[in-house]
């Protein structure tokens, strides 16, 4: 039976998308019913727009969190209803520790109607100029490359993010959380063997979004789902934390359950079994 009282929210990549960031016909059949049926379902994501073609599909009637928390988008009325946004110079201070380390990321900047613009320098590997190319064509975000990004008083930029090998990220994370005001995240890319490093605002999580999305919909408990480790606040503040089996290890130890494989739809199965 579907619990009315309870909000389930699922982060995206690695977890209830396969291994090719693609939702299988079996998820999208189990839990589009289940939400035809009632089931208050959303996801909590690192990506942004690129996550509602996905999403779509599911027929979600609830918002969903978006940039780990920096956004929230709403389905039903198709458009951003809330943006969290890094403070001018938390924005410059982040800038010149990038700077320092000659690894400028890609820059999110957005406008008042919550248009995304990204900026940056140059494309460093491969992961980076595949994820440029994925994304430059499409109508919610537009890419441009600058000789030299800055950050002048209007702009409200939201979102810092690159790719790169771990040992070549994590000095600069740890340089990056001496930052008032913003909250770096380091962890494993779900399709290669290189680290994203994200930058965001301290007032945005995935948890932050978990709980406005709560409070929206009058649940009075949540189950989330994750695998990375920037879905680990979110998994400890739900009333009930799940781990899928090919998670991250640190996430399957901490985590209150641990079910079946991210590419077995483990996810929509668990869920199909609870509202029986």
């Amino acid at each position: 039976m579907i619990r009315k009282d309870t909000l389930y929210i699922s982060d995206l990549d690695g977890t209830l998308l396969g291994k090719d960031a693609r939702l299988s016909e079996r998820t999208t059949k189990i839990i589009s019913q289940l939400i035809d049926d009632g089931l208050l379902f959303t996801a909590a994501t690192a990506r942004s727009l690129s996550s509602v073609p996905i999403l779509e599909k599911l027929r979600l009637r609830i918002p969903c969190v978006q940039l780990n928390g920096v956004l929230m988008y709403d389905f039903p009325k198709g458009q951003y209803t809330g943006c969290t946004p890094i403070d001018t110079e938390s924005a410059r201070s982040v800038i010149d520790v990038l700077r320092k380390h000659d690894r400028m990321s890609f820059v999110y900047k957005a406008d008042d109607t919550y248009g995304i613009h990204v900026e940056f320098e140059k494309l460093t590997n491969d992961v980076e100029r595949n994820f440029f190319e994925v994304r430059k064509d499409n109508d919610y975000k537009s890419f441009s490359r600058t000789e030299h990004i800055t950050v002048s008083d209007d702009d409200k930029v939201i979102y810092f993010t690159m790719v790169d090998e771990y040992s070549r990220l994590s000095g600069i994370c740890d340089e990056l959380k001496l930052i008032p005001g913003v909250r770096p995240t380091l962890y494993s890319d779900n399709y290669s063997d290189m680290y994203f490093l994200e930058v965001f605002s301290s007032r945005a999580t995935k948890a932050l979004g978990m709980m406005r999305i709560k409070e929206l919909t009058g649940a009075k408990r949540v189950v989330a789902f994750g695998d990375n480790l920037n879905d680990m606040e979110m998994l400890a503040q739900a009333d009930v934390g799940i781990a899928v089996g090919d998670a991250a290890e640190q996430v399957r130890e901490s985590a209150d359950i641990v079910i079946g494989n991210s590419y077995e739809d483990a996810v929509a199965l668990w869920l199909e079994e609870e509202c029986r």
